[in-house]
């Protein structure tokens, strides 16, 4: 059986007549939110970053049909990136235009189809013609959505963004695309797939460049430490425990936890532990000694067991994300020059470039490793993880506490503020770098985890309110260098009329904001008790289509300003869509009495009226909550 692998591109894709079918077999659009904002940010990333070539996977086809001029496969495998790089190009157009149709005599064939499922074909037909408000599968409706907000988004940033990327996308992004023969047993094709395992990941690669640069007699507890940060999904201390087969209750005290000097932080005295584990493991014991004791005896040593408890969590970034951030503080702690930008993707070509530097001692290479375990023991103790409750998940902090021999992460009984800045930090900023967590890690590193929310508060505002419009890459590297960094903070933006344009981060602060000021004032659980949660519409309370019977209305003037307006999500934008203001305080009022979806829309829909006056003061009264809490001076 001959298999071709190529690299190929979507321009020859097009020149090919390359189509492809989705088989009925096959999972129609799964993707969601996150896999399709990481695709584009790596694609936007490698465009600003001029690359000539940027390789995206790969797809695994077999011929279905030999047309006049050209080709129809079915994509075995790979299809959900490939069919988001088609959505793409219907919502960028430009470049990618020939990418999404030929025009044919009876009906155009669109460059992607779903077997037997004709409604989706009449979806996307009618949706390439201009009609967007079709009905389709969730996914699908809300990947086009997405993309249509990358591309404004693009757009703003740059007039023709978006069409430079479509021409990027078109003529440098590589698949490989690698073609199976038809007599191909597809049974036994997808057990090879499905038996295939995950292939080697770029972090384990990574790894053994590492150790191999480790004397052999210390390369088997550094791997023990890189394992126990690598695994994400658990707490550090539980995979350490279960790598390692040490006992961390050992190494842990709830004092000496609460002023940062617990030995469980410090990767030497983990080291101990291993060491004495691994001799305890080989000490030989007398015939005598064993048959005169109580304890029982097998093959392994009999060790007294732990009890340990914890939640299912997920992390908010990956492995190689954790490196990144660890790698530009090492760097900034050597005096050397910070990577260029945190890459999900190119982990290897960063560590390559900024870390194995020639004059780079092997002895550094533990040096990193020491520090992987403090700042992935800093980042378990205090940054949010996803906490799964029953059926949903939720930000929180959960602490690691000792009662005997029992050890467990305790889940907090009420809303912290640190969790929330936190949560406001995560759903606001891009969610394949995170750059605050850089400095705020080092900060953690350098002062025992002491005091960390007060200065997360300071970093959050210097950060993201200030007037400085370098990249967030150099920004932070600033706060590296000098913890107390002030540049000049500006509310300014709170007073333009950009409408749909305001930046997310914005109305996330103003709900962190009005959380801490208020929350506690009020006699109302929903305010004490309210998360941040994802939302990537802005709202106009005053809808921008106006009916002549809705009197509860604002002028032109005051329409797109920042009292008119509220960040909800995309299910809620278009449920209210060009309801009038009565209509959907009622709707608002129904569907929050449990909990809060926006504390600025709690705000607003306390008013049983809404026109300019109204909307001027809340707009007062929203900017001046910022500059009490930023302490600007208010001058409006």
């Amino acid at each position: 059986m001959e298999i071709k692998s190529r690299l190929i591109s979507i321009k020859e894709v097009v020149e090919s007549q390359f189509f492809f079918n989705i088989p009925i077999y096959q999972r129609l659009y799964v993707w969601e939110e996150e896999q399709i904002k990481t695709l584009l940010e790596d694609i936007e990333t490698a465009f600003s970053d001029g690359k000539e070539l940027f390789y995206l996977g790969g797809v695994l086809v077999v011929e279905n049909e030999l047309l006049k001029d050209g080709k129809v496969y079915d994509l075995i495998d790979g299809q959900q990136r490939f069919t988001t790089l088609w959505m793409i190009a219907i919502v960028f157009g430009g470049a990618m235009k020939p990418f999404i149709e030929r025009i044919e005599k009876e009906k155009n064939r669109h460059r992607v189809r779903f077997a037997i499922r004709e409604d989706i074909y009449i979806f996307f037909k009618e949706y390439i013609s201009g009609n967007i408000n079709g009905v389709a599968t969730s996914n699908i409706v809300n990947a086009l959505s997405l993309i249509r907000k990358y591309k404004e988004q693009f757009d703003r940033e740059k007039p023709q963004k978006s069409l430079e990327i479509a021409k990027f996308i078109y003529n440098k992004i590589k698949l490989i695309f690698t073609e199976i023969p038809k007599e191909t047993d597809l049974n036994k094709l997808f057990e090879i797939i499905n038996n295939r395992g995950v292939q080697l990941q770029h972090h384990e690669i990574l790894k053994a460049q590492l150790l191999n640069k480790i004397p052999s007699e210390d390369m088997l507890k550094y791997s023990y430490i890189w394992d126990a940060c690598s695994y994400m999904e658990s707490y550090v201390e539980k995979n350490i425990r279960d790598i390692a087969k040490i006992k961390i209750q050992d190494m842990f005290d709830n004092d000496n936890a609460k002023l940062g000097s617990e030995k469980l932080s410090d990767p030497k005295e983990v080291f101990k532990f291993i060491q004495g584990i691994q001799e305890e493991s080989f000490k030989p014991l007398s015939l005598s000694y064993i048959l005169n004791s109580n304890e029982n005896y097998n093959l392994e040593r009999n060790l007294e067991v732990e009890e340990y408890e914890a939640d299912e969590v997920r992390s908010i970034i990956t492995f190689p994300m954790l490196l990144q951030h660890t790698l530009r503080i090492f760097l900034v702690k050597k005096n050397e020059k910070d990577i260029p930008k945190i890459l999900d993707k190119e982990l290897l070509q960063i560590f390559s470039t900024s870390f194995f530097t020639p004059n780079r001692k092997d002895d550094e290479i533990k040096e990193f490793i020491e520090l992987l375990w403090k700042v992935r023991y800093l980042f378990d103790k205090h940054i949010i993880k996803w906490v799964r409750q029953e059926d949903s998940e939720t930000h929180l902090i959960c602490k690691l506490e000792k009662y005997n021999n029992y050890l467990r992460r305790r889940r907090p009984t009420s809303n912290e503020g640190e969790a929330l800045l936190q949560s406001m930090l995560y759903h606001s900023q891009q969610i394949t770098t995170h750059y605050w967590l850089t400095p705020y890690l080092n900060y953690l590193l350098n002062h025992n985890g002491q005091n960390g929310y007060e200065y997360l508060k300071n970093l959050d505002n210097y950060l993201l309110c200030s007037i400085e419009q370098e990249s967030l890459s150099e920004r932070t590297r600033k706060f590296l260098e000098d913890e107390d960094y002030k540049p000049e903070l500006s509310t300014a933006i709170l007073n333009e009329p950009v409408g749909t344009a305001f930046p997310h981060y914005w109305f996330y602060k103003l709900e962190y904001i009005l959380w801490e000021k208020l929350s506690q004032k009020r006699d109302d659980d929903r305010w004490k008790n309210f998360k941040m949660t994802a939302k990537n519409s802005v709202e106009h309370i005053s809808p921008q289509t106006q009916r002549d019977t809705d009197t509860n209305t604002v002028s032109k003037d005051m329409l797109n300003n920042f009292g008119n307006l509220a960040l909800v999500s995309r299910s809620i934008n278009s449920e209210y869509s060009n309801l009038p203001f009565n209509e959907k305080k009622q709707r608002f009022e129904n569907n929050n009495r449990v909990k809060l979806d926006s504390l600025k829309m709690d705000l607003i829909y306390k008013n049983d009226v809404w026109n300019d006056e109204k909307a001027k003061e809340h707009q007062s009264e929203m900017i001046k909550m910022f500059n009490e809490y930023l302490e600007i001076d208010d001058d409006i």
